[in-house]
């Protein structure tokens, strides 16, 4: 059985109560598969994570004791990312773990690797509504690069894909490798050459559940079980 830690995002319900959740939409979508299980990864810091700014959390490094059990991780979308959200893909990357970095996580993901990283959180707010639409529904295409895991997954040069966002990455990265632009040249898609899959995703796969999104998702999970089984 392999176990995937995917990170609890910071909410109010509808008693105004603060929560910590995962959507159900990426909790579906790994249910799909037989001998995999997910687990909600929590922030460390020991106040009321409302109450942090973004990027000044403390990371206790004793989730390691969890992050050693998963397998692989999942960095979902949300409103804001922290350092634990960085705590956890540096894991991944060192521990050469399968990771998948969907929204403002493939925006965390980026700024992490800025080449002139000077603050959190680095990306270019939207001045129109281009990108930002209903999960359900294709909202434009990207276009894909050869020679990359993405184009080797779905086997396209082009791919209709949902987009639900209002930031964009607008910097030099170092390190990544970007495997897919929208064809208004913003970048929507980055791995990380020579691990095992380490990948980033603007649209949202999950709510999707097309042709497509169904093959990345096949083959995070196939180099999840393989990594497992090594």
């Amino acid at each position: 059985m392999c176990l995937i830690g995917i990170v609890g995002r910071v909410s109010v319900n509808k008693d105004e109560q603060d929560i910590i959740q995962v959507t159900d939409a990426i909790r579906k979508a790994i249910m799909n598969y037989d001998d995999i299980l997910c687990i909600s990864l929590l922030p460390t810091e020991k106040k009321s994570i409302h109450e942090v700014i973004p990027g000044d959390d403390v990371v206790d490094k004793k989730i390691d004791f969890i992050l050693d059990k998963c397998d692989a991780f999942i960095i979902p979308g949300g409103t804001d990312f922290y350092k634990f959200d960085e705590y956890v893909i540096n894991y991944a990357i060192n521990n050469d773990k399968p990771l998948l970095a969907i929204c403002l996580g493939f925006q965390c993901l980026c700024s992490m690797f800025a080449q002139f990283r000077n603050k959190h959180e680095m990306v270019r707010l939207l001045e129109n509504n281009s990108h930002c639409g209903q999960p359900n529904s294709y909202q434009h295409d990207v276009l894909i690069k050869k020679n990359s895991l993405l184009y080797d997954i779905v086997g396209l040069e082009q791919i209709p894909v949902n987009s639900v966002h209002h930031y964009v990455v607008d910097f030099p990265i170092d390190r990544l490798k970007v495997n897919a632009e929208a064809l208004d040249g913003i970048i929507e898609g980055v791995e990380y050459p020579g691990k095992r899959f380490i990948m980033g995703l603007q649209w949202h796969p999950e709510y999707l559940i097309d042709n497509n999104s169904i093959k990345i998702f096949d083959k995070f999970v196939d180099v999840i079980i393989a990594s497992h089984n090594d």
